[in-house]
């Protein structure tokens, strides 16, 4: 069937060449909407998923800090003193480091590598005290 033959039929049915034409398809009004909505929903979400991801990986590298602050206070209170090296596995957006100050005193600190350097809360320290410090102190709540 030739679209000559096609266009016969729907209007010996009723349906003219313009209705049609007119029910196939989004007008050009329809599709800026659309991409301005979903335009103004990305500006939105995104950096709150961004921010999202960063309390994340800092709550990782905090959970690190901690657990490894625990085996050192074990290693002390067996040996009663600190390990004069100790190694602490790195994460992906976070790099350790462990610090013998004396034989009772130590500090651990995680600093943010890649993209976690834009966090605001920069490097992480825990002492043999407890004592937890961050360039904001709500950064370890």
């Amino acid at each position: 069937m030739t679209s000559l033959s096609l266009a016969f039929i729907y209007i010996t049915q009723g349906i003219t060449l313009k209705a049609l034409r007119s029910q196939f398809g989004f007008t050009l009004i329809e599709m800026m909407i659309t991409v301005s909505i979903i335009g103004i929903l990305s500006a939105i979400a995104l950096p709150a998923y961004s921010d999202h991801i960063k309390k994340a990986r800092r709550a990782d590298a905090q959970q690190i800090l901690l657990q490894n602050a625990a085996l050192l206070e074990r290693q002390y209170s067996r040996q009663g003193q600190y390990p004069a090296a100790f190694n602490v596995t790195a994460l992906e957006f976070y790099g350790f480091t462990y610090n013998k100050v004396s034989d009772s005193a130590f500090t651990l600190t995680a600093v943010p590598t890649g993209v976690q350097t834009a966090d605001s809360c920069g490097s992480m320290t825990i002492n043999h005290q407890g004592v937890k410090t961050a360039a904001i102190a709500s950064c370890w709540k």
